[in-house]
């Protein structure tokens, strides 16, 4: 399933109800998850969000449901962001990025009649010694 990254804050009543019961996420976690979502870890952090929490959902209705839910249980305003691995792309889509950037830019592909050897003139100047 998707994973997604939810930033949380408490709002005032969150807090009050923290202080009631230290826990008050972890309750409102299970209490939140579904066949199609779940809460997978949850952090307290220093800085602009009180937590950060990891989810996986089937899509992004079920993230939200669940990102409301769970706001409304532990009483946190939450940003939730889909996440995506860093290698999403595979190594074709690459070269085609590539490939594209190339064209837009006009730097030879090695395809034309020009002797890619002696016709340097594309490239970067070397650094001098």
């Amino acid at each position: 399933m998707p994973l997604y990254i939810m930033l949380a804050s408490f709002t005032g009543r969150g807090r009050r109800m923290g202080q009631d019961n230290p826990n008050l996420l972890g309750e409102a976690a299970n209490d939140s998850e579904t066949p199609s979502s779940k809460v997978l870890t949850q952090y307290a952090v220093l800085g602009r969000y009180d937590f950060v929490i990891i989810t996986e959902a089937e899509d992004n209705q079920s993230a939200a449901r669940l990102s409301l839910d769970l706001g409304v249980r532990a009483g946190l305003n939450i940003e939730t962001l889909p996440a995506l691995p860093i290698g999403i792309l595979s190594d074709e889509e690459h070269i085609s990025i590539l490939r594209d950037v190339a064209v837009a830019l006009g730097v030879p592909d090695g395809s034309d009649e020009v002797d890619q050897e002696s016709d340097d003139s594309w490239r970067l100047p070397e650094e001098p010694d």
